[in-house]
């Protein structure tokens, strides 16, 4: 089906505003697109597999753009980490902690799903990777102190 101009506007409008949650639904729903998460989940045990005692696991989504041949489209990429829990220096970036990254693709044909792609973080550059690492400290921090506020 060929998505009219006016519903992809009323679609984009919807969904960058605080548009009625029931209405926005139906119009994903319409359209054959779902809002659950994709799949497959991240494989946390295998990435803590090489470590020794408690790790503390995580994964978040990052937004990118790929410039190819002078066309940009948005890309969305999942971070996630694992880090062995140490209470003198957690966080020590020369114990290991080790990430992740997939990529969010459709499979094809009419019912197009979501779901990710392991890439690998060598499809990153170092300068990329170095800047990853701070929005990972800063996810496992929020993690650590929703836990510690749950009772």
């Amino acid at each position: 089906m060929q998505l009219p101009n006016y519903l992809t506007y009323e679609l984009v409008r919807r969904l960058s505003h605080d548009a009625p949650e029931k209405k926005t639904a139906d119009l994903l729903a319409g359209l054959g697109i779902s809002a659950d998460e994709p799949g497959p989940e991240p494989d946390f045990d295998d990435m803590t597999e090489g470590y020794e005692g408690d790790c503390q696991t995580g994964s978040f989504t990052l937004e990118g753009t790929i410039d190819f041949i002078g066309h940009k489209v948005p890309v969305h990429f999942r971070i996630s980490y694992a880090s062995p829990v140490d209470e003198n220096a957690p966080w020590d970036m020369m114990k290991g902690p080790s990430m992740m990254v997939d990529l969010l693709s459709w499979s094809e044909g009419p019912s197009a799903e979501a779901h990710w792609v392991p890439v690998g973080a060598g499809l990153l550059s170092d300068r990329m990777v170095e800047d990853i690492w701070p929005a990972i400290l800063l996810h496992a921090r929020q993690q650590e102190a929703a836990k510690k506020s749950c009772p």
